[in-house]
């Protein structure tokens, strides 16, 4: 008579390395899912950032195209910072902006602190360039976004 009655358990040790490799796999997917969210938030600022200083050179280009060049560019001195946390209503009162951001002079972008300057560097009677000069730290890393626009008396 044959015995049909086998059993069969897993051994100790079959059970260490199949929960092993679970380990292995669940940490690997946690730590991408980590990375993945850490990306996301990074392209996010990034984006946020392009579009709040693209928002400052529309200002420029706006003041620049409803004003002559005399009242556009006399307003605005060579060589000079101005904070643009917030948009002046005309480029004859971005005076009141000149210098570089403080610490307390921060553009507030959904849940993001944004340094936004403007740089005016005038190339002849008849030229000027605006650099707008976004900075912003993710983690304890400093980062930074530069856009220039040359403008024309025409």
């Amino acid at each position: 008579m044959l015995n049909t009655n086998r059993q069969s358990a897993s051994t100790l040790v079959e059970v260490l390395v199949a929960v092993s490799i679970i380990a292995l796999v669940l940490t690997a997917v946690s730590a991408m899912i980590s990375m993945s969210v850490k990306l996301s938030d990074s392209n996010e600022k990034k984006q946020l950032a392009l579009q709040k200083a693209q928002e400052a050179l529309e200002f420029f280009r706006k003041e620049r195209s409803i004003n002559s060049w005399y009242g556009f560019s006399t307003f605005l001195i060579d060589s000079s910072r101005y904070c643009v946390s917030s948009l002046p209503e005309e480029v004859a009162s971005i005076s009141t902006k000149l210098g570089a951001c403080s610490d307390s002079d921060l553009l507030e972008a959904a849940r993001y602190s944004f340094k936004r300057e403007a740089v005016v560097n005038f190339d002849g009677n008849d030229t000027l360039s605006v650099q707008i000069d976004l900075k912003w730290n993710e983690g304890n890393k400093a980062k930074s976004l530069i856009l220039e626009q040359n403008f024309e008396n025409y």
